[in-house]
């Protein structure tokens, strides 16, 4: 399937000669998406995607006979600006969260659930850990 979408994205982008840069011959006009099978102009394609579906003479030649997955923008996952703290559920933008936190979504923890974890006092509840006299026997 993805296959077949591949290979009439190549044929049509094959059809173009790139002899004569200023004949008048354009690039392709549309490509096909993956993901919703239809046929769309290249406007509804971001650079990379339309990069990734024209020959590159400059690639190994297995990089060009690999099919390619083309998605357009609609089909494309769009930028995260949100995130919700694991901790107090509550969504919040990204300038709320460290840049650590960010990484793993489903972990993240905003900064002032940070700030609460590193100000509780671990050591204040276990009253048997406060003495060094259990060491100074040997």
């Amino acid at each position: 399937m993805y296959k077949q979408n591949y290979n009439n994205n190549i044929q049509k982008l094959s059809s173009f000669s790139t002899s004569g840069a200023n004949s008048g011959q354009g690039g392709p006009t549309s490509l096909r998406c993956v993901f919703c099978k239809e046929e769309k102009p290249l406007d509804a394609f971001s650079q990379t995607q339309i990069q990734k579906a024209t020959h590159n003479p400059y690639a190994p030649v297995s990089y060009n006979k690999k099919a390619k997955l083309i998605s357009c923008k609609k089909c494309s996952p769009t930028q995260q600006t949100h995130l919700t703290c694991s901790i107090c559920s509550k969504t919040q933008p990204l300038d709320k969260f460290a840049k650590s936190q960010r990484r793993n979504a489903e972990k993240a923890r905003c900064i002032k659930c940070n700030k609460k974890r590193e100000e509780e006092d671990v050591w204040a509840s276990d009253p048997e850990t406060d003495s060094d006299d259990e060491f100074d026997q040997y």
